[in-house]
Formats: structure tokens, sequence, C-alpha cells
């Protein structure tokens, strides 16, 4: 499989009144926040990217581990992160990591009144839209493209810009993979220049996905520099089998399981409901089954998931890791959650799918 974490899964006589069923482990969850805490040397140095959880259970354990600095890149996911807060009792430090135009600007700023105890940060696409966003009040995070070409300006575009109201900048590298690090501190060292240039001191430097961070950490003038740098992983919090490598240098463990069932099971082939509204649906294979290794994932279409394979009969459960377990997770309304071996409640995720209003 290629997939080195603990792939146990976590209730395994569990028997959902429907499949498939998205199952959380929480014991899972709070291993993997201390693991990244730990890598990353502290909850001021992580700034995880809530797209992937979208719980408020899973959002309220990263608040007891002491992160309060989150990422959102939606208006519904940061209402639920300032909702999640509030039940908390906590501070709480959001990026819409995100560049908001027009009526969704103003929902962030009616948010932001709500919740005025919490610190929200907009997105600045260009200087131009630095400029629109300075009228809300609120801090603004430079994006800075470090060769991704998806949104934000290349470093050396932002030079000269005015800092007003200026809280940080954003080089988000999401086109490294986990061994280009050469290529990562190439665009780390531009990064650096620009924050030099704008005298960012005592600001947020923010960089890095699950698939980078590691170059991040071992880049010194990131970490020397005179602001504070963050790594933002967010896939670690729950893993999957996309999250190999990270889940190896930190020791993860499967937080994140799509229970499912054969509906039917013909000689050396086997379906099963996990289709692609279930899990992974913009991965090939969509995911994988532990306890079948050998099994040969073909196309899904919406409902079904055929496989070659033996070993299980038809009406049987069968766990499934997603491919790629942010996709997998806004495709659900409920999970049940789990702790120490049992289920022990079922909850709501929030900010899935497409809202109209907040």
């Amino acid at each position: 499989m290629g997939y080195a974490p603990q792939m146990q899964p976590p209730v395994p006589d569990f028997e959902p009144p429907l499949t498939p069923a998205l199952v959380i482990d929480l014991d899972a969850v709070d291993h993997n926040v201390a693991a990244v805490l730990a890598r990353a040397g502290g909850p001021g140095r992580w700034r995880p990217h809530v797209k992937t959880v979208k719980s408020q259970a899973v959002i309220a354990r990263l608040l007891a581990a002491g992160v309060h600095c989150l990422k959102v890149a939606t208006v519904p996911e940061l209402e639920l992160v300032l909702e999640a807060a509030e039940s908390h009792g906590s501070s709480i430090d959001v990026l819409v990591a995100y560049p908001l135009r027009g009526s969704a600007v103003e929902a962030v700023e009616a948010l932001a009144r709500r919740h005025a105890g919490a610190r929200i940060h907009l997105l600045a696409d260009d200087p131009a839209h630095l400029t629109e966003l300075r009228a809300t009040g609120l801090p603004i995070f430079l994006d800075v493209d470090l060769g991704m070409g998806r949104t934000g300006t290349p470093p050396e575009d932002w030079r000269g810009v005015s800092t007003d109201g200026v809280s940080g900048l954003h080089g988000y590298d999401g086109h490294h993979t986990w061994t280009q690090r050469q290529a990562a501190h190439a665009g780390y060292d531009r990064l650096c220049a620009l924050a030099d240039a704008l005298g960012v001191s005592g600001l947020d430097v923010i960089t890095s996905g699950t698939h980078s961070y590691a170059h991040a950490l071992d880049h010194e003038g990131l970490q020397t520099g005179p602001w504070r740098a963050q790594i933002s992983p967010g896939t670690v919090v729950l893993s999957d089998t996309r999250t190999a490598p990270a889940a190896a240098d930190l020791g993860l463990r499967q937080a994140a399981w799509v229970v499912s069932r054969a509906v039917s099971v013909r000689g050396d082939r086997v379906t099963l409901d996990a289709g692609s509204k279930a899990l992974s649906p913009d991965a090939r294979p969509s995911g994988v089954a532990p306890a079948h290794p050998d099994w040969a994932w073909r196309g899904p279409s919406e409902e079904h998931q055929p496989c070659r394979g033996e070993g299980v009969c038809a009406g049987s459960l069968v766990w499934l890791v997603p491919t790629h377990v942010c996709t997998t997770v806004n495709l659900y309304r409920e999970a049940w959650f789990s702790r120490s071996g049992a289920i022990v409640t079922r909850q709501h995720i929030g900010a899935a799918g497409r809202a109209l209003v907040v």
C-alpha cells in the first residue's frame, strides 16, 4: 500500500445504522496533534488548515492542545471555527486563506462584529486587492506566489507596497512535494527577502502544507528571522494515504475511516457502497482497505466501488482509509466519533458542501 501509520480500525465491531459512514478516532487525533506540535516546536509554530476536519469536536481537540492559530478557506469554515472557539471559551486567531471578493468580504465583516474577541485576517491577492480590503479595518496577510501559480503575487512584485494594516505574509507552496527540498528552499529565500524588504519584524510568515512542512522547518532563514514562522498542514490531523511521507516522519495514526459494506460479491469481484459520493471523489484509487491490501481498485461510480479481490461475503463491512481525507470529510453531514475503542458520540460535520448564507 505504500502507507505506514497504524491502520487498525478504532472500533472493529461497530455496526453503523447506515453505510457508508465516517468514523473519526479522537485518540488518534490527539496523538497526531501532539506529534505535529513536537515536530513544529509548539503551538505558535503551527497554523493548521481546518478544511480537513470541518468538525467542532476535532477543532476542540486542537484548542485543548493550545493551538489557537488556524486557517480556513471558506466563510462557513470561518463561522465553524469562531463558534467552536466560543463554545470552548478560547481565544482564536484565524486567517481566511483565500482571496475573498464582494459579498464574501461583507460576510466576514459581519462575523467579525459578532465575534469581537476573535482576531480574523483577510488575504490580499495583489496590491489593488490589498487597497480594497483595507476598508474593512481587518488585519491582512499578503498572498505571496512562490511558484504555485494559483493565487497571489510574486514576492518581487509585492516590494514597495505599504504595510499599513498588514499582519503577515502567506507563501503557500503546495506545488512542492516531500522530495523537493532545494526548490522549496529557493522559494523561502525569496519570501524571507520580501519580509526583510517590507520590515515585517514581529509578524507571521506562513508557509507549507502537509507535503512540504519539513522543508520549511529546516530552512534557517525562516526559522531564525525576526518574525514568527508557521507551517500550516491540516491533513496530518486525520491522515490519509497521500500523507504517507508525513505520516512516517511524524508517526501518525490513522484517525479518519469510512465504514463501507460489500453490496455485491461475484467470483473475485467485490463491490462496495463507497463510491465517489462517499470516498475521495478527486483521487484514483479513492482509498485502501487495510485488511485487504491485495485488492485491485477499479474506477468508482457514484454509489459503487468495484474491486477485484476476495475474502469477504455479501453484506460484510469493510473499513477504508481515504486517499484524500479533505474531500472525503466534505461529503458527510455527520460522523461517528470514537475513543478508547468505543463509539462515544455522533456529531454534525460543519461547513461541508456549499452554503447559500451564513
